[in-house]
């Protein structure tokens, strides 16, 4: 029998891997994990980007920038109602991201996700990565 950790967890990781944007089926599996209102904190945004329709648009955007770009994942850590993950991702810029032109330059970052999931849904995410060294990495800004 699972515990609510390890479910969790499985919740978490299945987002990680078929959730990810380059994934065929990735919208079908957020319908699946995430709450309709669910609420994305991305990189200490002002605002967090709520509901789920919301959030698939921003993702789609996201990854036609880097259609090439995948994960590795690090350590993955369950407690409470919350999971966090932490990965690397690695891409080349050959679309529009976040309203910058296609630079053709590879990207490497690590990241972390924390995830609070109730009810078996993903209901809250947070996610940060250092733009900066990726701004630095595309040539938008000096290192």
């Amino acid at each position: 029998m699972m515990t609510l950790l390890s479910e969790n967890k499985a919740i978490a990781l299945r987002f990680a891997q078929e959730g990810w944007g380059t994934e065929p089926h990735w919208r079908q599996t957020w319908d699946e994990l995430m709450s309709p209102d669910v609420i994305y904190h991305f990189n200490s945004a002002a605002a967090p980007i709520a509901g789920l329709e919301a959030n698939k648009a921003f993702n789609a955007s996201l990854f036609q920038g880097f259609p090439d770009i995948y994960q590795t994942m690090g350590d993955v850590i369950a407690e409470s109602d919350k999971v966090v993950y932490r990965t690397t991702i690695q891409g080349t810029q050959t679309g529009e991201f976040l309203g910058v032109p296609p630079t053709g330059k590879g990207v490497k970052v690590n990241d972390f996700t924390l995830l609070r999931i109730a009810g078996g849904k993903i209901v809250e995410w947070w996610y940060e990565c250092n733009l900066l060294a990726v701004m630095q990495q595309l040539g938008l800004i000096a290192t």
